[in-house]
């Protein structure tokens, strides 16, 4: 079994921080995030649009964005409704990953 490693107030308070990493600059950092809303209001549109900016590394909402590997977990729709959102947002393949 792992030992708990803990950290005191003073410790945390004097360590030299790197600074956060945006992969959308301002809005969204590296890390696992969900987004959430009432239903139809575009938040599948969003992601989708959200992985195919970083992982192509286009400004999104005017926002610079990191390139990088994007996930998007599409868990309701087929494929069909997928491919047909990434006609409407792009012409090229990207190397993005979605799971249905």
């Amino acid at each position: 079994m792992n030992e708990l490693k803990t950290v005191n107030c003073e410790q945390l308070m004097t360590t030299p921080l790197k600074p956060i990493e945006f992969c959308i600059d301002g809005m969204i950092s590296t890390g696992l995030f969900i987004l959430a809303g009432a239903p139809k209001v575009g938040k599948s549109w969003l992601a989708l649009d959200m992985a195919l900016s970083i992982a192509k590394g286009e400004k999104l909402l005017g926002r610079e964005t990191t390139q990088g590997t994007a996930l998007y977990l599409c868990l309701e729709d087929s494929y069909t409704r997928i491919l047909n959102r990434l006609f409407e947002l792009t012409n090229e393949p990207v190397k993005i990953s979605t799971s249905r």
